[in-house]
């Protein structure tokens, strides 16, 4: 059976009434609410001193791969130590309070699988995979000789094995790590 937590001298939120409840307590048990008011124990008990207890919010614009360093580093990396970057991220995630959320971009299955075992710690993860991506977007991670110069360049070698595109937004990069295409496009 999961553990409990019991968080004492907590004012409750219900969603129904506009005021916070009077000073009480909840237990958890695992990851689900059990009860709200008096309780006898718990395996752990918390004293919440009359603050509110609320879930952690969900980051709806995550991405647990890319974002854990520099893309210029980023798009040489071996694949093993982006793995690690990342689980490190998910867990720093977790700890600023986000305890779900949505990967942008990128190949967080793996990543979502271990936290999903408890083998790292984590937000609970809903992956979209594959990032769709315009050319030269945030999401086109061709190096700058694999794109054609002009009309009646070369095809590149992403073209020439029969790779597609989709157009999509029209931004590259992100707030954290502006990609190096934004700097030769000013």
């Amino acid at each position: 059976m999961a553990e409990t937590t019991l968080f004492r001298n907590v004012r409750v939120f219900d969603g129904e009434n506009e005021a916070l409840s009077e000073e009480t307590d909840v237990l958890v048990r695992g990851s689900t609410i059990e009860g709200v008011g008096p309780a006898a124990d718990g395996d752990t008990t918390v004293d919440g001193g009359g603050r509110v207890p609320m879930p952690g919010p969900i980051d709806a614009h995550w991405r647990s791969m890319i974002d854990s360093l520099p893309a210029e580093a980023f798009l040489g990396a071996e694949i093993g130590y982006i793995n690690h970057l990342a689980a490190r991220e998910a867990e720093r995630t977790l700890m600023r309070g986000s305890t779900t959320v949505r990967d942008a971009g990128g190949p967080s299955f793996g990543l979502k699988r271990a936290i999903d075992e408890g083998i790292v710690a984590g937000p609970r993860i809903y992956p979209c995979g594959a990032m769709i991506s315009q050319s030269s977007g945030h999401g086109d991670f061709r190096m700058p000789h694999e794109v054609p110069r002009t009309p009646m360049s070369p095809l590149s070698r992403v073209m020439q094995v029969g790779a597609a595109r989709i157009a999509d937004g029209a931004e590259g990069g992100s707030a954290r790590h502006p990609r190096a295409t934004d700097a030769r496009r000013r």
